[in-house]
């Protein structure tokens, strides 16, 4: 009797040791299993990242800088462009458009246009902005030159594609043929054209107030004595071109930037528009491109002879208060 007790106990025994052993060596396996997929995984993906870093990361500032002002010009015009179809075509859009939502259109795909290009470029996606900068000696001539083809190549390119996404809607607003002028025009739905009654004087004060505003409020917002964080800039800088178009957007076309009237007015003669996206209202399209360089230098002027040139550097609490250090 002892001896089949002791049987059992042994067979007992080496039974618990045999599950628990096959049960630590399928533990093991699966763990060895895991862990040989994350390492796989990792291994993938560290190849894939050092892949795309290898290849694709620039290191020449001026390259890297060109990308981020295309890329962000790109944007703008593609959300803003869009806007003005999407008004357009709306229901009463042929007489009535919905300014005030195209005009936060463009206010938010301005500060999201900022944000994709300020930590590399500085995101001033407006060549009167990038000469005024130069007058400042905050930028090189060269960096003004190749700022400006990166803004004006990207204000085409973003056009472009805001019109074939918005083709549909455009035939239907023109009915397949692109005009510059009339009830059914589609021109000026990418590029900029004055009102009706407006005279070549009042509209090239329009230009150049609005672009004096826009630059003199952000040499504001990108003074260092300010204190103001840079994550903060895009949104104030959104919320400023908003204003500006709800104040200054009927009249003159709300262009206030050289590279958002002529890289659109170039893609217009592309894609069928004629010779007439030049000649239309007495070849208005020099007051966009030039006004905006005046306004752009009376606005940082404006700003650093009454505010700049006398501010200290403050820290201001969220109630604006000056608050020492």
């Amino acid at each position: 009797m002892k001896k089949v007790l002791f049987l059992i106990l042994i067979v007992s025994s080496i039974i618990t040791t045999v599950r628990a052993e096959h049960h630590s060596n399928s533990s093991k396996t699966l763990s060895t299993a895991s862990k040989t997929k994350h390492s796989v995984t990792d291994a993938s993906e560290v190849t894939i990242n050092n892949l795309l870093h290898g290849t694709f990361r620039v290191e020449n500032p001026y390259v890297k800088e060109f990308l981020a002002e295309f890329i962000g010009m790109f944007f703008f015009l593609l959300i803003g462009t869009s806007a003005n179809v999407q008004a357009r075509k709306a229901a009463d859009g042929m007489t009535h458009p919905n300014t005030t939502n195209v005009s936060f259109a463009w206010g938010f795909g301005f500060m999201f246009s900022v944000y994709l290009a300020a930590n590399v470029s500085g995101a001033h996606l407006n060549p009167a902005i990038t000469f005024s900068s130069w007058l400042l000696g905050d930028l090189s001539f060269f960096r003004v030159i190749t700022y400006t083809c990166a803004q004006l190549l990207g204000a085409f390119c973003g056009s472009g594609v805001a019109y074939i996404g918005h083709l549909d809607d455009i035939g239907k607003i023109d009915g397949g043929k692109r005009k510059v002028y009339g009830g059914d025009a589609t021109a000026g739905l990418f590029t900029t054209y004055p009102a009706d009654h407006m005279s070549t004087v009042g509209s090239f004060f329009d230009q150049v107030i609005g672009t004096s505003i826009l630059s003199g409020c952000i040499t504001m917002i990108t003074d260092k004595t300010l204190k103001i964080p840079p994550s903060l800039v895009p949104l104030l800088a959104g919320l400023l071109m908003t204003m500006i178009a709800l104040s200054y957007g009927a009249n003159a076309g709300f262009a206030n930037n050289p590279a958002r009237d002529l890289g659109p007015r170039l893609f217009t003669i592309v894609v069928g528009y004629g010779t007439e996206v030049f000649s239309y209202k007495q070849f208005y399209f020099w007051i966009p491109l030039i006004a905006p360089y005046i306004g752009a230098i009376l606005g940082c002027i404006v700003y650093k002879l009454f505010v700049g040139l006398h501010g200290d550097e403050v820290n201001m609490d969220l109630n604006l208060n000056i608050v020492s250090d």
